[in-house]
């Protein structure tokens, strides 16, 4: 455990000059015989005393770190500081005292005194655990963060895996039907093939962004939904209907192909019973929609496909992303960013 200690001083300071303040208060009230003189002497010497013993606390600490550190010698270090901070305080009160009986000519009872030892035994365990409180709790956010990094980082490399999973599949069905068109329809095969490259141009120039616009990845989808409507004719419609202001909004880049692909690949396609898939917005939620007809039994799926995009949009988003089947039709909303 690194030995950090994240409160600036300047504010640990004012909480130290706001408990001197109390403890002002409490000497005017134990000693009020006392002279104003020495009721401000006491008060600037105290805190000085203060402000020492903090600087000797954060100093210390940091030798005792080299020596033994906190997440190996927890119970050492603790017992360590907390005496050594006492004797500093004894030190440091018996001078003042000294001073108060020298100099103002204030006495002070034996039972005064014990009492102020044990006072000072009370604020060493309290600056201490202010000390070592205050850096597990900075540790433990700190790992609280690291943590999130790591399974961010875990979530982006799985939705990678799951894009380079999806394009191969992709274009292998795409060959086979460009295959066929260049017998069939030489014009319609070479738009096919612009259409395709445009898809792939898209993919390769945006694989490392973690967002883009929702009018640019919408450029994208239509490219690729020319070629499954070659490739499927007239199985498959699709509906898009979004506004100016929701176009305006990021997406994960080809969140839309992830999601279109998981319909065509969860579904039986044919002219009785066409897959209609629509795109449409709803409040903040970008949500795609479609006709259930599962096939009984998947190629190539690992079911992890909406798993991975949730864990992905999780750190994009405080919005959850929705996945809601009925009967009828299967939805997946996925929040704006």
């Amino acid at each position: 455990m690194k030995n950090e200690y994240p409160i600036g001083r300047m504010k640990m300071y004012a909480v130290l000059f706001c408990a001197n303040i109390l403890l002002t208060i409490f000497r005017l009230i134990i000693i009020s015989g006392a002279s104003v003189g020495f009721h401000v002497g006491a008060s600037i010497a105290s805190l000085f005393g203060f402000l020492i013993l903090w600087e000797f606390i954060l100093a210390f600490g940091a030798f005792l770190e080299k020596k033994f550190p906190l997440d190996i010698h927890v119970n050492k270090r603790i017992i360590i500081q907390i005496i050594s901070t006492y004797i500093i305080i004894i030190i440091i009160g018996d001078g003042i005292f000294m001073i108060a009986v020298n100099i103002f000519h204030v006495p002070l009872p034996p039972v005064l005194q014990i009492f102020g030892y044990l006072l000072f035994f009370l604020l060493s365990i309290v600056l201490n655990l202010i000390y070592f409180g205050t850096i597990y709790f900075f540790n433990w956010k700190k790992d609280l963060v690291n943590l999130a990094n790591m399974q961010r980082e875990q979530a982006i490399v799985k939705y990678d895996a799951l894009r380079n999973q999806l394009n191969p599949h992709f274009l292998f069905n795409a060959l086979t039907s460009l295959n066929s068109l260049i017998f069939e329809n030489q014009q319609l095969a070479s738009d096919f093939l612009q259409q395709l490259s445009k898809v792939y141009r898209y993919v390769l120039q945006n694989k490392e962004k973690e967002t883009v616009s929702m009018s640019t990845e919408l450029d994208f989808i239509k490219h690729y939904i020319f070629l499954l409507e070659i490739r499927f004719k007239d199985a498959i419609e699709f509906q898009i209907e979004l506004s100016d202001e929701i176009k305006m909004k990021e997406i994960v880049p080809v969140t839309l192909q992830i999601l279109v692909e998981n319909a065509i690949k969860h579904n039986i396609i044919s002219l009785s019973n066409p897959l209609r898939i629509s795109i449409t917005a709803d409040g903040d939620y970008l949500m795609v929609q479609n006709n259930l007809n599962r096939k009984a039994q998947v190629e190539s799926s690992n079911k992890q496909g909406l798993e991975n995009i949730k864990g992905f949009y999780r750190y994009l988003s405080p919005l959850p992303i929705q996945i809601l089947e009925t009967e009828n039709s299967f939805t997946v909303k996925i929040p704006l960013i």
